[in-house]
């Protein structure tokens, strides 16, 4: 058998770098979403948005998955708070149930320090909303006495606050920014929604990279 021909130097030395490039190749960037809202009520609502966001390529965190991160030491609320301070999207839902009061607060620290954040909200909410606004304010100024008894539609009145606030409705509509609440009735209502905002991980990830640029300047 005759010798086998030697590969060139400069072959040897291509080929070495392709091969060390495909080690060290990163893997697509994984972005964090926070789906933060109740859980009574709407567990199978909740499974399903997951899933479809995993499929995605998200690393999902959702306390109903028992995938917030808790520090040693801390209590629910704190643990929660830090959640929506490390993800890097926030995807509020307003069901109309309102519960302890946490979700509240991580709708309001998410529009503090402007996540980038969209929401979306049951119909009840915001039909609640139109019917209910004449009692719950005076002139512009928020009513703070007006309440209502607990109904198998809604539980509190706090439910429509959260709503106004992640819509920003204190500001004037010219100077709103993140505050897309998308309506829904149906679970399948979420799904175009979701596959608009975030199907493309990767065009996201660019844009949370010039928008933390933008927050430097």
């Amino acid at each position: 058998m005759g010798k086998k021909a030697a590969i060139p130097k400069k072959a040897q030395a291509v080929a070495a770098k392709v091969i060390a490039a495909e080690i060290v190749k990163p893997e697509k960037e994984q972005l964090t979403i926070m789906v933060s809202s109740t859980v009574y009520g709407s567990q199978s609502d909740l499974k399903q948005i997951s899933g479809i966001l995993k499929g995605f390529g998200y690393k999902v965190v959702m306390s109903m998955e028992g995938t917030v991160y808790v520090p040693i030491g801390v209590s629910n609320e704190e643990a929660c708070i830090k959640a929506v301070e490390d993800c890097d999207l926030f995807l509020g839902i307003v069901f109309p149930r309102y519960g302890s009061g946490i979700t509240h607060k991580e709708f309001s620290k998410a529009i503090e320090i402007d996540k980038p954040r969209w929401f979306i909200a049951h119909h009840y909410v915001t039909f609640a909303r139109e019917i209910l606004k004449q009692y719950m304010y005076r002139g512009r100024r928020r009513n703070r006495q007006f309440t209502f008894k607990k109904t198998d539609v809604m539980d509190k009145a706090e439910v429509i606050h959260m709503y106004n606030e992640a819509i920003q409705n204190h500001i004037a509509s010219d100077k709103r920014k993140s505050h897309w609440a998308q309506p829904f009735f149906n679970t399948a209502d979420i799904f175009p929604f979701l596959h608009e905002q975030f199907s493309d991980m990767t065009r996201r990830a660019k844009e949370l990279e010039e928008f933390k640029k933008s927050k430097k300047k």
